[in-house]
């Protein structure tokens, strides 16, 4: 069908040096819905509005210090810690003009990851962002914090964002967009009740992040390991009578660290996913099949991908989307509990499903559920204990490096996520881990349940009458 921009004036090509129609359609549209609201600029609500640090080399790139958001952090609603880095301190006074705190926003500024909008997560009393972000500093009522937040992730301020960002090598927004940005407003008794909705759902994911972190750590103490005390060299030399009885040939795959900390596992019984669990590709479903987020319909279903694994959870609102057909004729059998492993790409990635979670998985990815027919010795295994075990860098991570290869472009480990081991801990141990794991998707859960709910409550706000 096709559209048309019915209203145009020269004066206002004049004023915005802007001759795209998607910039005028999409003003018609948005201002028929923003015209029944009193509303006010982004900027009205802020301390400032800027850009990151622009000139920061990588090599101050620390494990610890001052948390440093990239690009690649944000996600829909939150901050991916995977691949998170820091930044000495000193680094950070320079450029304390950025400072964000909790509550405040970082916002993308180019290319694909345009819109993606995330808020400082309550674990950390202060961030710095790179020169790709653009950082939101709010200086208002922390009820309007919370709404603006809300409203910013709803088709009709993507649709706002995308209205005013300008494509040259690749989409971009400037500072002057985003501050200008239209905030509808609505009774201050409505917007504490979508305030109060959205503080729950930022306690609820710090809550399960530090949930997760503390069963790491247990499972660490439990392992009784000095992983710090393997050797990570420079340089070896694998032996030849090594490469010819595994057939296998990579710098990584010799590598001392991954060899000598599987070594170490070995003080424990080790069991090969391959007895353990069953291992389902995902399905390709064809690009020409994909919808936006601000073009879906109501029933088609979350498309994930590698980088849709956040934070031990998949992303309910990625980038593409799949009609309910599609779903349905594939049937991937995913149920709550099962794991989800990257096994091309970004490998090594893991989470859990939860009951909220209605998606359809890309062929990069695969799906871990324990088998029904599993021996004895590894009966009191629990999906939220290989889970767990997985996500441990000297677990996944190490035998994820120690597989890979590049496959034309893109690194893959192949089959061998069935040659994959775990250690095989007590039940007593096993059951403790487990309860913990439990208990952070529990909130997880919740937390995506009562998103769902919120979102489409606000978005109603907005429909036409």
């Amino acid at each position: 069908m096709l559209k048309t921009v019915e209203n145009a004036t020269y004066f206002e090509i004049a004023k915005t040096k802007r001759f795209d129609s998607k910039y005028y359609f999409l003003g018609e549209v948005l201002n028929r819905t923003l015209s029944r609201f009193e509303t006010r600029p982004l900027v009205s609500f802020t301390k400032f509005i800027k850009k990151g640090i622009f000139d920061l080399n990588s090599r101050y790139y620390r494990t610890e210090g001052i948390p440093f958001i990239r690009i690649s952090n944000l996600k829909s609603f939150s901050i991916d810690e995977d691949g998170l880095v820091y930044i000495p301190i000193a680094n950070h006074k320079k450029e304390i003009k950025t400072k964000l705190v909790p509550g405040d926003l970082a916002l993308s500024k180019v290319g694909k990851y345009l819109g993606k909008i995330g808020a400082v997560p309550l674990r950390y009393p202060e961030v710095n962002i790179s020169q790709n972000i653009i950082g939101v500093s709010f200086n208002c009522e922390d009820y309007l914090r919370k709404y603006i937040f809300l409203y910013l992730t709803t088709p009709l301020a993507i649709n706002q964002i995308l209205r005013v960002s300008k494509a040259h090598n690749q989409n971009k927004l400037t500072l002057p967009d985003i501050r200008e940005l239209i905030i509808p407003t609505l009774s201050e008794s409505i917007l504490k009740k979508y305030a109060s909705v959205v503080e729950e759902i930022q306690l609820l994911e710090n809550e399960s992040f530090n949930i997760i972190q503390e069963a790491k750590n247990l499972l660490y103490e439990y392992l009784e390991i000095d992983f710090n005390k393997i050797e990570n060299p420079k340089t070896f030399s694998p032996k030849l009578s090594d490469i010819r009885k595994e057939s296998f040939f990579t710098p990584e795959y010799s590598n001392p660290l991954y060899l000598d900390t599987l070594k170490a596992l070995k003080k424990y019984p080790l069991a090969k996913l391959s007895k353990i669990v069953t291992i389902k590709k995902g399905t390709e479903v064809g690009s020409d099949n994909y919808s936006l987020y601000i073009n879906k319909l109501d029933t088609d279903i979350p498309f994930i991908r590698t980088t849709d694994i956040v934070n031990h959870e998949i992303d309910n609102y990625p980038d593409f989307y799949i009609s309910e057909d599609i779903y349905n004729e594939i049937n991937q059998d995913i149920l709550t509990g099962d794991i989800l492993f990257t096994n091309d790409g970004k490998i090594g990635q893991i989470a859990l499903i939860t009951e909220n979670d209605k998606v359809i998985i890309q062929s990069h990815l695969r799906r871990l559920r324990l088998k029904k027919d599993i021996e004895d010795e590894y009966k009191h295994l629990t999906q939220e204990y290989i889970f767990l075990a997985l996500s441990l860098k000297e677990i996944g991570i190490y035998q994820s490096n120690k597989f890979t290869v590049i496959q034309s472009t893109i690194p893959t480990i192949s089959t061998h996520l069935n040659d994959f081991v775990i250690p095989v801990l007590p039940k007593e141990k096993v059951d403790k881990l487990t309860e913990i794991v439990k208990t952070a998707f529990v909130k997880k859960n919740r937390r995506k349940k009562i998103l769902l709910e919120i979102k489409l409550k606000l978005e109603k706000e907005f429909e036409e009458l």
